[in-house]
């Protein structure tokens, strides 16, 4: 298995914890401020409703990939996360929402 297609498992992984509120793994996935800076884009922490996911694209810039995935429910949203290696595992560090829908 190439590095690649390892961020991509787990960005697979991801998405999945958080259509089904894998709480647990989607704390683990994220850093602090990457999770703090999400919770304020979304609306405060409020819980969203999300039916699946969709991985949109991905782009690599240095060490670090850039994954954009729709998550998809009543209201659909894109998120941008910056995944890192964060000692042995890969880490969320930063995430924007940059579409809404």
């Amino acid at each position: 298995m190439t590095q690649d297609s390892a961020v991509e498992d787990i960005v697979h992984r991801h998405a999945k914890a958080i259509v089904t509120m894998d709480i647990g793994q989607i704390m683990n996935d994220l850093m602090p401020d990457a999770m703090m800076k999400l919770q304020q884009e979304a609306g405060g922490g409020t819980a969203m409703q999300i039916n699946s996911y969709e991985l949109l694209g991905n782009s690599r810039d240095g060490d670090d990939y850039l994954y954009d995935v729709k998550y998809i429910g009543p209201q659909s949203f894109t998120v941008r996360a910056r995944w890192s290696r964060v000692g042995p595992e890969w880490k969320i560090i930063d995430a924007d929402i940059i579409a809404r829908e």
